[in-house]
């Protein structure tokens, strides 16, 4: 619809410099403004038609009322030219808004909006090609504790720092890691089903210093489902996770700058969910006294 109202504006503002051929050059100012609003609302391929579909018809123009002549190329040349000027700068602005819109400026990761888009586009892959798809949800241990009793300061740098070693964890090609909020983050991993994805689990366990831990729980998408459903099933295996970790460490603090954690659990095996393909990490509770304190202030 967008693009039949500018492509509708573009015939109108052709119409009126062909009647009004002495004023020309200022009605085909207005060109302009329609250029403006294919950039900002149309995707960049429809909106460079659109662009070129405007000069060709004002081309046309003034080829019919005047004449192949210089004048005829200067106006020409004077309208499109200020055209292509503005379009280079609001195209590298939108791309510029693009990216931050769908980046988290903490981790440089993709932030929700862009995990959901690309969610989308790998359901409807997975869909399409019949190939296995798993999420996984992550969240970090005792963060709450982090902020509140080493300050936020110290959190901020927990976060970067799990980012960072996920990224390199992780498929560079395949997999697409996302902050989705606070010390929650999910790993996309086409390609993978149940024992697979338990291994990139294996991996991004391992990828957190010795006294930092994650949570994890996956889903491998059924083909039927929707993305809300997948998510809960991955969400509902990460906290039965959380939850049995919590369970066996007997007698553990919540951490502080003075009396940290004395462990931190780390999944290390597969568990069956409520649904196939479902995977929760399972905690390992070996750790030394006083030494998560001193990886946070390392960090």
């Amino acid at each position: 619809m967008l693009q039949v109202s500018v492509a509708a504006s573009t015939l109108l503002v052709t119409v009126a410099v062909a009647v009004a051929i002495r004023g020309h050059v200022d009605l085909a100012n207005i060109y302009l403004l329609t250029a403006t609003f294919a950039i900002l609302y149309l995707p960049p391929r429809a909106a460079v038609l659109q662009i070129a579909a405007s000069a060709l018809a004002y081309a046309v123009v003034l080829l019919a009322v005047r004449g192949l002549s210089g004048t005829s190329a200067l106006d020409w040349l004077a309208v499109f030219g200020s055209v292509a000027i503005l379009g280079a700068v609001l195209m590298s602005l939108v791309a510029m808004l693009r990216i931050a819109a769908l980046g988290d400026a903490l981790t440089g990761l993709p932030n929700r909006r862009s995990w959901d888009e690309r969610l989308g586009r790998e359901m409807e892959r997975s869909r399409r090609t019949g190939q296995a798809l798993s999420v996984m949800m992550i969240d970090l241990d005792d963060f709450k504790y982090v902020n509140d009793r080493q300050g936020h300061e110290s959190g901020d740098r927990l976060l970067r720092s799990a980012a960072s070693a996920w990224q390199a964890a992780i498929r560079g090609g395949g997999d697409f890691l996302a902050r989705l909020g606070g010390d929650e983050f999910g790993i996309l991993a086409p390609g993978l089903d149940g024992a697979h994805v338990h291994q990139l689990g294996q991996r991004v366990s391992r990828a957190l210093p010795a006294e930092v831990s994650a949570s994890w729980g996956a889903a491998t998408w059924d083909g039927f489902e929707s993305a809300t459903e997948l998510l809960e099933r991955a969400d509902r295996s990460m906290y039965e996770a959380k939850r049995r970790r919590e369970r066996v460490e007997d007698g553990a603090v919540p951490p502080t700058a003075t009396s940290p954690r004395a462990s931190h659990a780390h999944p290390s095996g597969p568990e069956d969910g409520d649904r196939p393909g479902q995977l929760a990490g399972r905690p390992n509770t070996e750790g030394r006294p006083g030494a998560a304190a001193q990886t946070l202030q390392q960090l």
